[in-house]
């Protein structure tokens, strides 16, 4: 951008402004997450701008009628190509696990939402090691908890305890496959029927349950972070609490889910986190 003679110098807030939108936004996977993510940013004035989104063949029509005039790649090398900044990824673990080194190493910052890669100890490990090379880091996200840096702080001072307690409607642990731990279509009152860490049980449930990662890597990390599982009847959607003491006193957070349908798109805090720290990166008050 030029200014002519008769143009006033850019102030301080356009300077933000213009570093706001000079970066460049890519989005890894375009289920109801992903088109919600693009189709807020495609026809975003502020924050990142939406450059390009990776997808399956199937979807290029979709996703060309939701975000005109985005690069649209099939393949991780285009998607590079393509230049984004920061990228979110709401694909799944093994897309996050594969794709993460080679865009780290290029500078790109990720924010990832299917964090349950982290539980797998050669895919953390993996992850760690790109994070620590850089120069692109890696953004953990409060996904459907929509908050976890008290436990951030509480890291600072004697974190000591995180319990992290998950419970679910019937209908959805047994799409889940939970009748492999207890019955748990067949409940009458809200019951606990697993209790393991939170590498455990994300491993037991792979590409569900990434509030257990969050909370865990914002915490006490995956083998000291407990968590139980919860099968509630009277819960249409899920609902999360979290436990935690730390020197500065106890902390309880709980999260209830919205009042809608088992089988509806729960809305929950996920993609709104992620939106969050898009903004932030580039917000005159970063919150």
């Amino acid at each position: 951008m030029t200014f002519s003679q008769y143009d006033p110098a850019p102030t301080a807030r356009d300077q933000v402004t213009l570093t706001a939108r000079s970066e460049s936004l890519g989005i890894i996977g375009f289920g109801p997450i992903g088109r919600r993510l693009a189709e807020r940013f495609a026809a975003a004035e502020s924050g990142p701008r939406l450059a390009a989104l990776l997808i399956r063949e199937r979807q290029l029509e979709e996703a060309r009628r939701l975000a005109p005039g985005v690069t649209l790649c099939t393949d991780l090398d285009a998607f590079i190509a393509a230049g984004p900044s920061i990228a979110v990824e709401c694909a799944s673990p093994a897309t996050f696990a594969a794709s993460a080194p080679k865009l780290l190493a290029t500078g790109c910052d990720i924010i990832p939402l299917s964090l349950g890669a982290f539980a797998d100890p050669a895919a953390e490990t993996l992850l760690r090691e790109a994070a620590e090379r850089g120069p692109g880091r890696i953004e953990v996200p409060a996904g459907a908890l929509g908050s976890i840096g008290f436990l951030a702080a509480g890291r600072e001072n004697g974190l000591s305890r995180v319990n992290v307690t998950v419970g679910y409607p019937l209908q959805r642990w047994q799409k889940m496959g939970a009748e492999r731990f207890a019955p748990v279509t067949s409940v009458q009152v809200a019951t606990p029927f697993l209790e393991a860490s939170a590498r455990e049980i994300a491993l037991h449930f792979p590409g569900h349950l990434n509030v257990v990662t969050a909370a865990a890597l914002a915490g006490l990390g995956l083998d000291e972070t407990r968590v139980e599982l919860v099968a509630d009847p009277a819960a249409s959607q899920a609902w999360f609490r979290i436990e935690a003491i730390s020197a500065s006193g106890p902390v309880t957070l709980f999260v209830g889910g919205r009042d809608a349908p088992v089988e509806e798109d729960p809305l929950d805090y996920t993609t709104f986190s992620a939106m969050r720290l898009l903004r932030r990166r580039s917000a005159p008050i970063a919150i």
